[in-house]
């Protein structure tokens, strides 16, 4: 995929509203209000209330906020729902509105995959941060009694990250750079701490908890839930609305972890870290851990979203989510809005580190 130059496009230089327009080089994509809440409080202008960045093209249904972070003019996008397709309608009408755009980031939440040797992902915990290398549409593909078998070459076809994108991953997986970028997560973290206050703030490593894939969230022998007990396969409606201390979730069956051992209940010590991978992006929401892990170790993913295969085809792309869950039966909403601050807090960092100039 090429990336778009400024040179390619003309444009009455002395019409403020179209240097404008041509001047606005990254997109951010967020698909909640949380992801955006997050995203435009690292803003270091915000240029909303600016007659000049009135610029939509007619049709454009997008509703959008500008800004500056950095060296970078920037535009974000607010979706009203999740999803490829509504991904994609966004996408569509920022390129057609905002053709000077050259990267579109893709910050959020995102369902993780524990402990998946073939990614090479060691102790991800929830609040790390997922940098995609790629994106694998898994629910693209045809239906099997016991699978989605994925359509071969589809990564191909998606394209592979452009020239300018893949080398800067490259660099940023160095050792060295690695640690600076993790630092300055914290640091842009500890930023949205302070202006959020109460609001943002890490959960607890008590409350990140990593079931067996096996075990699932449901009532079990000791209830008489009718629907629960008669098959392994089966989830009442009751049980899934809700909570692992409700149902009473087997502590014993919980998967340990190297990062979160021996951590106390104060445990605002403990970093994200950011993890670089391939995600998996589909319309589904994934919550089971057998799947899981299944489609992980076919497809060598790390995370599960639901933007990028829309977004793909319109911009060059790169996923920044935060991981809130685990993406299995277990999952709930408690660490969406540490994950959103966590993802906001990366794409500032991969900001300070994005160069590219056409």
């Amino acid at each position: 995929m090429l990336l778009p130059s400024l040179h390619m496009a003309t444009f009455d230089i002395d019409s403020s509203q179209e240097y404008r327009r041509y001047s606005i080089s990254v997109a951010i994509i967020c698909a909640l209000p949380l992801e955006a809440d997050a995203c435009k409080a690292l803003f270091d202008e915000h240029w909303d209330d600016l007659s000049t960045f009135d610029l939509p093209r007619k049709g454009d249904t997008n509703a959008y906020s500008f800004g500056r972070i950095g060296r970078h003019n920037v535009i974000l996008i607010h979706m009203a729902n999740m999803g490829t397709t509504t991904a994609a309608a966004a996408a569509a009408h920022c390129k057609a509105s905002f053709p000077s755009v050259v990267l579109a980031l893709l910050v959020g939440v995102c369902g993780g995959v524990p402990l998946n040797k073939e990614a090479s992902v060691q102790d991800m915990v929830l609040g790390d941060v997922i940098i995609s290398e790629g994106v694998v549409p898994y629910d693209f593909g045809r239906q099997y009694p016991d699978m989605v078998l994925r359509k071969s070459g589809v990564l191909e076809v998606l394209g592979r990250p452009p020239p300018a994108v893949g080398n800067l991953l490259a660099k940023l997986k160095s050792r060295s750079d690695r640690k600076s970028l993790n630092e300055r997560v914290s640091h842009y973290l500890q930023h949205l701490k302070n202006d959020f206050g109460d609001e943002i703030v890490y959960p607890g490593a008590e409350h990140d908890r990593l079931f067996e894939s096996t075990y699932e969230h449901k009532h079990r022998t000791s209830s008489d839930c009718s629907i629960c007990n008669c098959s392994d396969s089966f989830i009442c409606d009751t049980a899934r609305k809700s909570s692992c201390e409700e149902l009473g979730c087997d502590q014993n069956r919980l998967v340990p972890r190297r990062r979160l051992s021996g951590l106390s209940t104060d445990s605002a010590c403990l970093q994200p870290i950011v993890h670089f991978g391939l995600v998996a992006s589909g319309n589904s929401v994934m919550k089971s851990g057998e799947h899981r892990d299944r489609i992980a170790a076919r497809e060598n993913v790390m995370a599960f979203e639901m933007e990028a295969t829309g977004a793909w085809d319109n911009f060059p792309c790169v996923v920044i989510k935060g991981v809130c869950d685990y993406a299995d039966s277990h999952k709930h909403k408690k660490w969406q809005l540490y994950a959103s601050a966590t993802a906001a807090a990366c794409m500032k960092a991969f900001l300070e580190k994005w160069t590219y100039r056409t």
